[in-house]
């Protein structure tokens, strides 16, 4: 008889408190993982546009590359005239601002 009534007084003097506190610590945990979550994706999406970033700056350096190869076929009187070299001078061109939209 003295377990069910020491039970039994536990479970009206103390449990009431403790699932108070044990809510409490649910919902810590929740706004917890809720920030860490956050913090995962703007750290994946920063990743991202540094990758994206690094990416198009190894594409904008193959582009001088081949403008360079091209410029030197060519004599320097045509080079506003060449179709090729002014293509790539339009890429490049637009590399460029791409790169500066993601600092």
């Amino acid at each position: 008889m003295e377990k069910k009534d020491f039970f039994k007084e536990i479970k009206e003097k103390h449990w009431p408190n403790a699932k108070k506190e044990l809510e409490k610590g649910i919902d810590n945990a929740k706004k917890m993982l809720s920030a860490g979550e956050k913090q995962i994706k703007q750290f994946s999406e920063r990743s991202a546009e540094k990758t994206r970033k690094i990416s198009l700056q190894v594409k904008k350096e193959r582009l001088v590359y081949d403008l360079g190869k091209a410029v030197a076929t060519i004599p320097k009187s045509k080079w506003s005239g060449n179709k090729k070299v002014t293509e790539l001078r339009n890429e490049i061109k637009t590399l460029e601002k791409e790169i500066k939209k993601i600092n």
